[in-house]
């Protein structure tokens, strides 16, 4: 709880600089697009511009690594203010196996399952000197998320089954989601940013079978490569 607040402190002091930004920014409106490849954009003002990026996140889920592949979209208002969606899910190549979530009566002990899930929801953004070579932006994603477990896989001539899906379903959850961060953009050329960004993902509410609450409370690192019109 004490990251998650910090990361907030850290968003609220940036809204103290939004005013200084907006200034210095509107002078830099009618300037081009300054980007690290030379592909200089023209001199125009874009009132509303578009985006679509793909990023991949590395985290920790209790004390396993997870890869978290993910998708986002919006518009852009005035080159700093981005209204979007969000959304990232859980694509471990062998599954994210997590340990002594069930009970074997049969063999009197626990056995670790497979978590399956993803997360998304409304995204705000705010990005200080967007025209600058180098610039920061202020993500804040705000939405709901759903995790299940099952039991390991294994084949048996009913995979793709009904009955298999049933016995080896354990626990689901639907939960709600924050995750501010902070990230570092370079404007490559006029359509195409590369972003460097860490981020702090809470839910005060997950609840699955024999699992810590707080299991994916936890900052993820993101590269990510936006398109579009800014």
């Amino acid at each position: 709880m004490k990251k998650i607040i910090l990361i907030l402190i850290c968003e609220a002091i940036s809204l103290t600089l939004f005013s200084q930004g907006d200034q210095l920014s509107k002078s830099t409106f009618n300037s081009d697009m300054n980007t690290i490849l030379g592909n200089k954009g023209e001199s125009h003002v874009i009132s509303l511009g578009y985006f679509i990026e793909i990023n991949g996140g590395y985290s920790q889920f209790g004390n396993q690594n997870v890869l978290l592949p993910g998708i986002s979209l919006g518009i852009l208002l005035n080159h700093q203010w981005t209204i979007g969606l969000a959304g990232n899910f859980i694509d471990n190549p062998n599954g994210l196996h997590i340990p002594n979530v069930y009970y074997d009566s049969i063999n009197h002990n626990m056995h670790e399952a497979v978590l399956n899930g993803g997360y998304g929801g409304f995204l705000l953004e705010y990005t200080l000197f967007p025209k600058s070579r180098i610039h920061i932006a202020f993500p804040l994603m705000i939405g709901d998320g759903y995790m299940y477990y099952s039991r390991i896989p294994y084949y048996n001539g009913q995979t793709h089954s009904n009955h298999y899906w049933h016995h080896n379903y354990l626990s689901s959850d639907n939960f709600f989601v924050i995750e501010p961060g902070v990230r570092m953009e370079f404007n490559m050329i006029k359509f195409l940013r590369l972003g460097l960004s860490i981020c702090y993902r809470y839910t005060p509410d997950l609840k699955l079978l024999n699992t810590s609450g707080e299991l994916i409370n936890q900052f993820t690192g993101k590269i990510s490569l936006r398109f579009g019109q800014f």
